[in-house]
């Protein structure tokens, strides 16, 4: 980490620029703007889910997260509109934690 700093400190910014690297390889590997629309509401489900899981402990993290995803996958969709891809993941993420909220879906206890 730079300046010294330990891990347990700088996690988010890890986690976070792994997520982009990941939604640009997302972008990459989706071949036509359908697909690609498709893989960012389902991350976006997904996001909405961990938003659900963790919403009583600190948001900073998860939306650093959530934001460099969206960056990466942009940056890897040359091809698509990206206000489609922001309101797909955004509606993705809306729809995701209220299927949770409402009990529609159940999240896993460990």
């Amino acid at each position: 980490m730079p300046f010294g700093e330990p891990l347990y400190l700088g996690w988010p910014e890890v986690v976070a620029f792994i997520l982009m690297i990941v939604g640009f390889f997302f972008a990459i590997f989706a071949q036509n703007m359908i697909i690609a629309y498709i893989v960012v509401f389902l991350m976006g489900l997904l996001f909405g889910r961990v938003w659900y899981r963790y919403s009583r402990s600190s948001r900073i993290p998860l939306f650093l997260s959530i934001m460099f995803f969206l960056l990466g996958f942009m940056l890897g969709t040359l091809f698509a509109n990206l206000q489609i891809i922001v309101l797909l993941m955004l509606a993705g993420t809306v729809i995701g934690y209220w299927l949770h909220e409402k009990g529609i879906i159940h999240s896993v206890e460990y």
